[in-house]
């Protein structure tokens, strides 16, 4: 019995590991989401010959009072050099009936988004990622984080 309740205890600790996982990150925001602010992510690509997926993820509340979001993305590497870049218009929210999108828990929605897949790295190295706001206000509410996943598109064997 003891044997069977340790299992229990750690075995989403052995399953939820991710393989194909690189880099993962999420930024808390603070009351607001402010035009000016920029959040920046750094990782290190090893691998330049396989191919990568990347994500943004944003977390919001149900009285966010939009039913999208625009943001702009820029990728650049590490000497500074502008890999990627893309203004972005993603639905939090069903445009017809206001439903949130993603998934839930109470007042809390998390969204993950593709920017980019099967992407591949010019070299390996490190290399940043950076998320602006581009709604018509200067500050936005009810965004709790922000966050990237880069990620292998196979599994490595």
């Amino acid at each position: 019995m003891r044997y069977w309740l340790i299992f229990s205890l750690f075995s989403p600790v052995l399953f939820s590991c991710d393989p194909n996982r690189i880099s993962e990150d999420t930024i808390d925001i603070d009351t607001y989401w402010k035009a000016d602010s920029v959040a920046n992510f750094n990782f290190t690509i090893n691998d330049p010959t396989i191919d990568y997926n990347l994500f943004f993820s944003v977390r919001n509340g149900v009285e966010f009072p939009h039913s999208n979001l625009y943001f702009k993305y820029n990728l650049l590497d590490s000497a500074g050099n502008l890999l990627e870049t893309e203004l972005i218009n993603f639905q939090l929210f069903n445009a017809k009936s206001g439903y949130p999108l993603g998934n839930g828990v109470g007042n809390l929605f998390e969204h993950q988004y593709e920017l980019l897949t099967k992407y591949q790295f010019n070299h390996k190295g490190s290399y940043q990622l950076s998320f602006q706001q581009y709604m018509r206000y200067d500050s936005l509410p009810e965004i709790y984080s922000i966050g990237y996943r880069v990620e292998r598109t196979a599994s490595v064997k």
